[in-house]
C-alpha cells in the first residue's frame, strides 16, 4: 500500500499484472502498445488534426456495416454495406456527390451526381467509350454508341430509334452523301 501521492521512477518499470489507474495517464513521449481495447465509445482530440500513420493497410470493420461522416455533429454522408453492395450516400436533401481530382496541378470537378435531379450525372468533360468501343445504354442495352477509331455508330439493336427534336435536324456530311438504308441495303 503506497500512501504517497507521487511516484517518481527515473528508469524502466515492469508490471506483470493489470495496472489499474483511476486518474489520468499522461505520456508526453508516446505510448507503445500491442493492441488497444477501448472501454468507452469515443476518442476525443482537444485541438488540431488526428493523423493515423500506418505502415500497411487501414482496415475499418464495423458491425452494422455503416460509416458516417459528420461535421460538428451533423451527418452529411455515409458509406454502407447493402447486401454486399457498396452504397455511398449523401444524406442531406438535394446535396450532390462530387468527384474531384487534380489535372496538371489544378483541382477540377470531374463528375457531379445531382441529387436534386434524381441523381443526373454531369461530366465536366468527355464521356469516353470503354476499350471495346461500345457504350450500351438502357436496361437491355437498347441504345448503343460505338466507334472503331474512324467511324461512329448510334444504334438501337433491340428496337426502334426515334429522333424527336423541337427544332431542326441538321445532317452535315463532309463526304457529300447521306445514305438511307433498309437492313444494310
Amino acid at each position: 500500500d503506497l500512501t504517497s501521492t507521487l511516484i517518481d521512477i527515473n528508469g524502466n518499470a515492469t508490471v506483470s499484472g493489470t495496472l489499474g489507474v483511476t486518474g489520468v495517464v499522461t505520456a508526453n513521449a508516446g505510448v507503445v502498445v500491442d493492441n488497444i481495447t477501448i472501454d468507452g465509445t469515443e476518442i476525443d482530440l482537444s485541438t488540431g488534426d488526428l493523423t493515423l500513420d500506418i505502415a500497411s493497410d487501414l482496415i475499418i470493420d464495423v458491425g452494422d456495416g455503416r460509416i458516417f461522416f459528420k461535421d460538428d455533429g451533423t451527418t452529411f454522408g455515409r458509406i454502407e454495406n447493402n447486401s454486399t453492395n457498396l452504397d455511398i450516400v449523401s444524406v442531406v436533401a438535394d446535396k450532390d456527390i462530387i468527384f474531384k481530382g487534380n489535372d496538371g496541378g489544378s483541382e477540377i470537378t470531374a463528375l457531379t451526381l445531382d441529387m436534386s435531379d434524381a441523381g443526373s450525372a454531369t461530366f465536366s468533360h468527355n464521356v469516353k467509350l470503354p476499350d471495346n468501343g461500345v457504350l450500351a445504354l438502357g436496361a437491355g442495352s437498347d441504345l448503343s454508341l460505338s466507334s472503331n477509331g474512324t467511324n461512329g455508330t448510334i444504334a438501337a439493336p433491340n428496337g426502334t430509334l426515334t429522333i424527336d427534336v423541337a427544332g431542326d435536324i441538321t445532317l452535315d456530311a463532309g463526304g457529300g452523301d447521306i445514305f438511307l438504308k433498309n437492313d444494310g441495303t
